[in-house]
């Protein structure tokens, strides 16, 4: 497929002017890119929580823009990117997956990645891929924790092995709008999010293709195997933790934080799972101090 077949990205998606799509190794990418200038400008990674797209990060790609090469792909089974396979959703393959995009794009040398939830994982597997890792990985909320209560009543009974069956995944995106479901789960994460911020999750959940990825991601998850792997890079780490977020609890996550990254900067706040989309200005501000790690006179970032 031609890179920038835009057709099936809504003209008014958050960011639709860093679209670009891309078929690789059976994958249709759709993925938001902003090259800097400067050819020497560091590459940054925003990689995106479970049922989430490019799009959670509408505030954060624009500002860090200015000062880095910056891009925020759609994972495969989530958002505009198509074609995902269930044996391709697991965190690992996903790593090999975003890995050949880059290099497909000649992005081969990452030194920053940012992710949210289970996004911060994906950055764990993808930094492992590398012979020479970025020099440093930013977590916000990272899901290094079991699912809380709260997943398993809103999302357990959704990744059995037969919900997790492309027909149900068919069947739930004609019934999911009807139910309310959406805006529970939006509100089960203690972020204020506005109607405008709801809008695409609406959308996406409409789609087959996202219901099924996201329910086969959640479902692909080895957290205890990732960490022992992880804990051994040498990269410099920094955490934000809501002290609100119902679904990364603060006091299952520091501890787990702790064990295996205990030289990592912490960053505790007061909000929800959804921090980085109802409190962006704040968000920029951990992200560019992490991010002195990479060059030691950095231009300033203004949310």
């Amino acid at each position: 497929m031609p890179i920038n077949d835009l057709s099936r990205v809504p003209l008014k998606w958050p960011n639709r002017k860093f679209s670009q799509t891309l078929y690789e190794s059976g994958l249709d990418w759709h993925f938001q890119i902003s090259r800097h200038k400067n050819p020497l400008a560091k590459a940054i990674v925003l990689i995106h929580g479970t049922g989430a797209s490019a799009h959670s990060w509408e505030k954060i790609l624009p500002v860090l823009a200015k000062d880095y090469t910056v891009i925020v792909p759609d994972l495969p089974g989530h958002g505009f990117t198509l074609g995902a396979k269930k044996a391709g959703l697991h965190i690992d393959q996903i790593a090999l997956s975003l890995q050949s995009l880059f290099k497909s794009i000649n992005l081969t040398k990452i030194d920053a990645i940012i992710g949210h939830s289970a996004g911060a994982n994906c950055g764990l597997a993808l930094s492992l891929l590398y012979a020479k890792p970025p020099k440093a990985i930013i977590g916000l909320n990272p899901s290094f924790v079991a699912p809380p209560n709260i997943y398993n009543y809103f999302v357990g009974p959704l990744i059995n092995p037969l919900v997790t069956s492309g027909f149900v995944a068919s069947f739930l995106a004609n019934t999911i709008p009807m139910t309310g479901m959406i805006d529970k789960l939006l509100d089960s994460t203690n972020s204020t999010l506005s109607d405008k911020q709801r809008e695409p999750y609406h959308l996406l959940f409409r789609g087959q293709s996202h219901i099924y990825g996201s329910m086969n991601f959640m479902a692909a998850s080895n957290i205890p195997d990732l960490l022992q792997k992880g804990a051994q890079l040498q990269t410099k780490c920094t955490f934000l933790v809501a002290a609100q977020d119902p679904w990364v609890p603060e006091n299952s996550l520091l501890p787990v934080i702790h064990q295996y990254f205990p030289k990592a900067v912490i960053n505790i706040e007061e909000g929800g799972h959804l921090f980085h989309e109802e409190n962006p200005s704040r968000t920029l501000k951990i992200i560019q101090e992490a991010l002195q790690a990479l060059n030691p006179n950095p231009s300033p970032v203004n949310a």
